[in-house]
């Protein structure tokens, strides 16, 4: 069985690639979906969430990089 919810923002920025002791900037500034119960404890997030959270950084960054990449005159 896959897991329902992840807990702490170690295994929560593993997830997505990301440092933990980031992850109140991550939440508040660029909208990681996680969530603490009642503002205390440890933070909480859907698998699902997450997946949709980083293809959504995905769209939204992979244009700069392969716009520059054809101005600097191909990829790698």
């Amino acid at each position: 069985m896959s897991e329902i919810c992840l807990k702490g923002a170690k295994d929560i920025c593993e997830a997505v690639g990301e440092n933990p002791r980031n992850i109140t900037e991550l939440v508040r500034d660029k909208g990681l979906p996680a969530w603490k119960r009642d503002d205390k404890g440890s933070w909480r997030a859907l698998p699902e969430d997450l997946q949709r959270w980083i293809r959504e950084q995905r769209d939204r960054h992979i244009s700069n990089y392969v716009f520059r990449e054809r101005l600097e005159g191909g990829a790698d």
